[in-house]
Order: C-alpha cells, then structure tokens, then sequence
C-alpha cells in the first residue's frame, strides 16, 4: 500500500591514515622548548547503493565510486563579452547561453575535508610559558551563497544591498566582466563554489607562575598562575565567506567562531 520503502541499503568505505608526533627540542632545568603536530588522512568511498549507482541530493550527489558529499552542478562558463548573457558548458564541454540542470557534473570536489590536522609549540623558561596551536583542513571546497545574495541584481529589486563588485557588471558589447547583464537570471552554478581550506591561529596563550620565593610558605596556597589567552586570532583562507569553518556545505551567513581573549589567575 505504498509507494516507497526507506531502507539502509547503502555502504561506503573509509581508508586513510593518522599521524602524530611531539618532541622535545630543548628540554633542561632552566627552558623547555616542545614542538608537534598531527594530520589525518581519510579517503571516502561509496560502493555501493543497492537497485541504484547514483541519485542528486540536493547541489551534491551520491554516487559510486565517489565520495560523499561529491558537488553536483552545472558548470560556469564566464559571460559573453558581446551579449552580457551568463555562459555555461555542456557536458560534452560546449559554452551555451542556456542553463540546464541536466549538464550537472560532479567535477568539483567534496565538502567533506579529507586532509584535517594541526601542530603547536610551547616554550617555557623557569616560570614564563608561551604556548601556540594552528589547526587547518584541506581538499574540500564549498558553495558560497553569501556571493550568490550579494552578487545578484535579482535581490536589488527586493531591497537588498549588494556588494561594490556590482558595479563592474556587464552594460554594453566588450565588456569583460564575471557579472552578466542585469536582463540574465543568476543561476546556481560552479561560479559559487570556493576552495575552503583554511589554517587556523587557533590558540595563543601566555602565563606566567609565581615562584615559591613570592609565594612563601603558608598552608592556604601552593600555587599561583597568571594567564591570558587568544583563541581563533587569524585565518589564512581563500573563501571570501564568514567563515570557511563550518556544518553547512552551503555558507548562507552563519555566524562566526569569535575571537576571543580571556585573562585569568588559577
């Protein structure tokens, strides 16, 4: 009495290799200097999808023999310098003025990073300790819909703001420009799909612990420390977004991670 049955039919394998290392470059009664670093590498495969080999999950496919998360969209092919009309390609590679969702290819990559990891270092002399830690991920890219708002006459109409690029757009024969004519719908394409790898300043911290010769000897307090820390400082990125660390394969403003500085005493 049904039309459909969900059943867990699908399989997919995970392949790769994680890395860790720590050493102790300096390491005496007076300084410590310790460096390390990790990195994982995951391969992705779907092998398997039951009475199918591929279905479109919304701009993504699944796919055997690809990994999930595998973009799936026409591709961009810049725009006409003689007419200011949007050009995409085929999928046999033709340029077309007319955009079609049955030229999607999934030629762009995944959303889900297969290289992620990190490294740090610490110094400490006596009481003084300055420790840092980078993150980063790469190999991934993702759909950028803040460009596909801010760059789209379509939302002008409706009151929207959009970004100073709009004013390089195509107005007359031989220009050349990215943004078609205002008379040319925007479509979802590969236009909007950025790299998203990114290395991250994730932590800074300096602190300092008093001496037992400040502290003295009394039975209320054995130790003080004194610290400050920055989380989240700078990223290194080619993602024009809020954020190119985030859930959402489709950026569409999520907030931030912060930068944040924190002061204490333990």
């Amino acid at each position: 009495g049904f039309a459909s049955l969900y059943r867990n039919v699908g399989e997919m394998r995970n392949r790769g290799i994680e890395l860790a290392v720590n050493y102790d470059v300096v390491r005496n009664r007076l300084l410590t200097w310790t460096i390390g670093g990790n990195l994982a590498y995951n391969k992705n495969e779907i092998t398997d999808l039951g009475q199918v080999t591929e279905y479109v999950l919304g701009t993504s496919i699944v796919r055997e023999g690809l990994p999930y998360g595998s973009h799936f969209i026409p591709r961009w092919g810049g725009v006409d310098a003689a007419t200011g009309a949007a050009l995409y390609y085929t999928k046999d590679g033709k340029l077309t003025n007319v955009y079609s969702d049955d030229d999607a290819v999934a030629d762009f990559g995944t959303y889900d990073a297969p290289f992620i990891g990190g490294f740090n270092t610490s110094v400490r002399i006596k009481g003084f300790e300055l420790a840092a830690f980078f993150t980063f991920q790469s190999g991934f890219s993702r759909f950028n819909n803040q460009d596909f708002l801010q760059l789209n006459h379509a939302f002008a109409l409706q009151g929207y703001n959009l970004r100073r690029e709009m004013l390089t757009m195509w107005t007359q024969p031989g220009d050349v420009t990215d943004l078609q004519n205002p008379l040319t719908q925007r479509e979802f394409s590969s236009k909007d799909i950025q790299d998203a790898s990114y290395l991250r300043f994730r932590n800074l911290t300096a602190s300092y612990t008093l001496p037992r010769s400040i502290i003295g000897k009394q039975k209320y307090i054995s130790n003080v420390r004194i610290f400050g820390q920055a989380q989240n400082l700078y990223t290194w990125t080619k993602w024009t977004g809020f954020d190119p660390e985030d859930s959402n394969n489709i950026a569409s403003y999520e907030y931030p991670l912060p930068r944040i500085y924190t002061f204490g005493i333990d």
